[in-house]
């Protein structure tokens, strides 16, 4: 993903601009800012299904505007939650298997625990691709919303708002680039008639970079380029005062190299080390003395190389790395009645195609003879149709009711890998196709009740009963040492559920709303489909049944939460506050195990279970303040003691129990109570300083710095290996010559801050051992060595971006 960039023009562009800052300073006989807005804006929200002002609304919300996301330079999800408090975002697999962090309510495997929406539209699959050039306002609302948003938003919901079609009422060209081949292309146009009643907004956009990291196995920067293109066309329509109908329509396409990714290293473990007896299980694999298999105790640091057999998949005809293609159509109705009512249908259809070229063991090593070098592409459509009534909400009573149905269905694909494959390419690789029988099926009906009691007093009631229907079936195909092998499997399961929220908020001054609430969320359960692997033994395949990982349940929260919402100094300063606790039952966590293959090798992956109960005590803390003309400061912070109450392991016991083979009934060495959960810093700030002024000349221009410190992370409930600190600093400069004309530098990670983006477990598929069964199996089992794979963060960039509005 190499093409030439005007890298030298973009460097001399960007250094310009900074020196020219403090000169920009000197310039100023009188400073003269442009903003003469003394006053916060008020914001308005859309999170509970009905229009209200942010520091009214009894939730935990944080509103990104349009201004804000231009101003910063913000581009993606990734963004958005740095400057979120209680809202991590880690790619630790590039702009795939994303994995929001809300609030503490984290997860290794399965569904995510938080949910993207787009105009109120549930998003299936990964966002971190996704940009903003279009968006309004982003919100992010922390805590459950099952209520208002129905199925995965157990500790989430973050919703993307385009802008009304028409609204802009002009064009955008947006040009930049960088180092590392940065690219920002975009045109956008909004348009309609003088009344009003009809408008429609076009864009095309594309952006990315070429690859950043250097690959140790391929001899080329081929690892972490990026590449999205996307087309989005949108109409408003109101052919009369009572209707409006609003369509959106978008394809967006993403090309990304192979994320850098690599192995500690087996011979860099620091602990819980493996103890050979000297023997050898027959004749080959080295016997321990118990079920110590190493272990690296202490903050991972980034890696200095990475060695990703990506030449492989080239010769062998398959793109190493990740494409995605995106259709998303929306259809929304509002009919306004007379009184304040109103009645609103929201239509979706959304096409998803997802192609993944990966070398799984993360190393120039070919694990199994190329069988960790996988490929996979999935396709999957959704539909989903809402339909809503509200009522006048501006009245002492006043509510919203509606009905939601959706569903997902699976759809031919393939996969394969590149066993037995070698340079410069000794035959051919055909990988199988796949027909899923997959479909998930939510019907829901919702409602929320509002009541001003008094000037004073408001309280509300949610509610939302939800039936998920989800099912699993088709015929798995493997091909194993030249024999095909193949295994039928049908699954299906019903999860229904009812999540309430009651809120109570207390007006105490025109600037003051104190409030309290109580919310259930839910998360569906569903099937370790990896149980029926073609390739796996059947006695292997019966014993995962046998410990109960064939399916999982569903996972319930309890959140309590207190909080303020306040604006002081004439509205100059906004102060946002609130202390919460979720009580986290069945909660859904990874088991890892090996399983036998029918040929005698060994499968190991991870499973999902429901063993785990947590506690989550945090506190947030939001503020701005416009404390000078044309100065704007920000401060968030959250603390989340994200506490396990009990969650029992094998990987526990056989780290912490002193028996030479223990089980899961060994007591609490095999519990890890007490431990943090996974993934979750403790404790987050994000600082933002803003200025917008003008110089003598009359030019517009504007400076801002973002800074972001998340704290340590662990990698497992074990809480032995973990991530430290890291601190980011983000720095936007811009000259605006006139209104039509912006010119932007920037730098992101400013101080080249190195801690690795995320880190997995896993195994050295080359290191085999023999080690005492778990009881009440007797003798030894064959399985790897342990070893962690460490994700980079990506490190400091510059760039130009120039805007012009026509």
């Amino acid at each position: 993903m190499t093409t030439p960039r005007p890298k030298l023009l973009s460097a001399c562009i960007a250094a310009t601009l900074f020196v020219a800052a403090p000169q920009a300073f000197a310039q100023q006989a009188q400073p003269q800012p442009a903003a003469s807005a003394t006053q916060l804006d008020t914001v308005t929200v859309t999170a509970r299904g009905v229009t209200e002002t942010l520091q009214t609304m009894p939730l935990p919300i944080s509103a990104i505007s349009d201004k804000e996301i231009e101003k910063k330079g913000l581009n993606d999800v990734r963004d958005i939650a740095a400057l979120t408090p209680s809202f991590s975002f880690r790619s630790a697999y590039g702009r795939g298997f994303d994995r929001p962090v809300i609030r503490g309510m984290s997860n290794i495997q399965g569904e995510p625990n938080a949910s993207f929406f787009i105009d109120g539209v549930f998003v299936e699959g990964d966002i971190s691709s996704y940009g903003l050039e279009n968006i309004q306002r982003v919100e992010v609302i922390r805590g459950p919303q099952s209520a208002a948003f129905g199925r995965r938003t157990f500790s989430g919901a973050v919703n993307f708002i385009t802008h009304r079609p028409g609204s802009l009422n002009g064009g955008k060209l947006t040009i930049g680039g960088g180092d590392y081949g940065q690219k920002k292309y975009g045109l956008f146009y909004s348009g309609g008639n003088e009344d009003g009643s009809f408008g429609y907004d076009v864009s095309i956009n594309q952006r990315g970079n070429d690859g950043v990291f250097f690959n140790q196995a391929s001899g080329k920067k081929d690892l972490g380029g990026t590449e999205t293109n996307s087309v989005m066309g949108a109409v408003a329509w109101a052919p009369s005062e009572n209707l409006e109908i609003t369509a959106r329509a978008s394809r967006q396409k993403s090309r990304d190299d192979h994320f850098a990714i690599a192995l500690v290293g087996t011979e860099n473990m620091n602990c819980f080390l493996p103890q050979e007896t000297g023997s050898l299980y027959f004749g080959l694999y080295p016997i321990l003395a118990n079920r110590h298999r190493g272990y690296y105790c202490g903050d991972l640091k980034a890696p200095s190389e990475y060695g990703i057999n990506t030449e492989e998949f080239r010769v062998a005809g398959y793109f190493p790395g990740r494409k995605t293609d995106l259709s998303r159509a929306s259809v929304v109705v509002d009919y306004h009645f007379g009184d304040g009512w109103k009645f609103t249908s929201t239509s979706a259809y959304n096409e998803t195609s997802t192609y993944a070229g990966t070398d799984q063991d993360y190393s120039p090593n070919r694990g199994y003879g190329g069988a960790f070098e996988t490929i996979g592409l999935t396709n999957t459509s959704d539909w989903s149709q809402d339909f809503r009534v509200s009522s006048d909400q501006s009245r002492a009573v006043s509510g919203m009711g509606g009905v939601y149905y959706y569903s997902q269905s699976g759809h031919p694909g393939l996969t394969g890998d590149l066993a037995g494959f070698v340079l410069p390419g000794n035959m051919s690789v055909n990988p199988l196709r796949t027909n899923p029988d997959n479909q998930t099926v939510n019907k829901a009906i919702y409602g929320l009740l509002n009541w001003h009691i008094n000037d004073q007093w408001t309280t509300s009631l949610e509610a939302r009963y939800a039936k998920d229907e989800i099912s699993k079936g088709g015929v798995d195909t493997r091909a194993l040492g030249g024999v095909i092998y193949t295994q039928p499997y049908a699954l299906s399961e019903t999860f229904t559920s009812f999540t309430p929220r009651a809120t109570l908020s207390y007006q105490a001054a025109d600037n003051i709303n104190v409030y309290g609430l109580v919310s259930k969320g839910t998360k569906p359960g569903g099937f370790n489909l990896d149980i029926y692997r073609a390739d796996l033994s059947d006695e292997g395949r019966d014993e995962l049944i046998s410990r109960g990982l064939e399916t999982f349940q569903e996972e319930k929260a309890w959140n309590y939460e207190l909080g303020i919402k306040s604006d002081w100094l004439d509205r100059s300063l906004r102060v946002n506050a609130n202390v919460y606790q979720i009580n986290w039952d069945n909660q859904q966590l990874t088991a890892t195990g090996s399983v036998t293959r029918k040929n005698g090798s060994l499968f190991s992956t991870s499973y999902t279970t429901n063993v785990g109960e947590s506690r989550i005590r945090g506190a947030e803390l939001e503020t701005q303040w416009l404390f000078a003309e044309g100065w704007l400061a920000s401060l968030n912070y959250s603390y989340t003691d994200a506490k396990i109450i009990s969650f029992i392991s094998q990987y526990q016991a056989d780290l912490f129990c002193p028996s030479v083979a223990p089980s899961l009934n060994d007591g609490a060495c095999a519990n890890a109570k007490g431990n943090m959960l996974p993934r979750v810093p403790k404790t987050k700030l994000s600082f933002g300083l803003m200025y917008d002024g003008q110089l003598a000349n009359g030019w517009g221009w504007s400076a801002n710095t973002d800074t972001t410190y998340e704290g340590r992370r662990y990698v497992q409930v074990d809480n032995l290996a973990s991530i430290a600190p890291s601190t980011r600093t983000n720095f936007r400069f811009s000259v605006r010559p006139s209104d039509a004309l912006q010119v932007s530098a920037y730098v992101t990670n400013a101080f080249n801050d190195r801690t690795p983006e995320d880190v997995q477990r896993t195994i050295d598929p080359e290191k085999y051992v023999a080690m005492p069964n778990v009881p009440p199996l007797t003798g030894l089992q064959v399985t790897n060595l342990v070893d962690f794979a460490v994700s980079p963060s990506l490190p400091r960039m510059f760039g130009v971006e120039v805007n012009y509005r026509f």
